[in-house]
């Protein structure tokens, strides 16, 4: 059996080499797929982004128009109850109008109309005494003894922009005449 063993030692040397160089082509093949993979992932995730950038930019323009016609909205609703509720008033308003009592407590108010068969008052405060709620009595525009048109023309022609005008001068008076002579002196 001696023999049989030397026999059997280089078979086995020789069934391991076709075993080693299959191991060694798996190996090979394993190695050239795993760099194959490792390109093929990376050239995936490149695309993968390309088509997410252009999905991006597709998508932009639209979200971006969303989202200003949204403002838009809202501002025109604003605007559209500020509306409502001015419309409101006026309605208020013509149906204040509309009514002919408050029409006639407007023209007494107001104009100083009387109704026919009433007679009109008119209450006088002393000169000392000033009526609640009137405003002082420098407020108003000093009085003057020109007439109103002389008052307009010098508001137009000397005052422009705002300027009041300055007070004329009054003329000067002429020297007296010297005293008469004396006859005999």
């Amino acid at each position: 059996m001696p023999e049989g063993v030397e026999e059997s030692a280089p078979a086995d040397v020789e069934q391991d080499a076709p075993a080693t160089s299959i191991r060694a082509s798996i190996a090979a093949s394993m190695q050239a797929s795993a760099d194959q993979r490792f390109g093929s992932t990376a050239r995936r995730a490149a695309i993968l982004a390309a088509v997410v950038c252009v999905l991006t930019l597709t998508i932009a323009g639209p979200v971006r128009t969303y989202f200003s016609q949204r403002t838009e909205m809202k501002q025109l609703q604003a605007s559209e109850s500020q509306l409502r509720d001015q419309i409101a008033d006026l309605e208020a308003q013509k149906a204040k109008l509309a009514d002919p009592v408050f029409i006639a407590a407007q023209a007494r108010e107001r104009l100083g109309f009387v109704m026919p068969g009433e007679i009109p008052y008119q209450v006088q405060l002393p000169a000392g005494a000033t009526q609640s709620g009137a405003p002082p009595q420098g407020a108003g525009p000093a009085a003057s003894s020109d007439p109103w048109y002389t008052a307009l023309w010098h508001t137009i022609a000397d005052a422009p922009h705002g300027i009041s005008p300055a007070t004329p001068l009054a003329p000067v008076p002429p020297p007296p005449p010297p005293p008469p002579a004396a006859p005999g002196g």
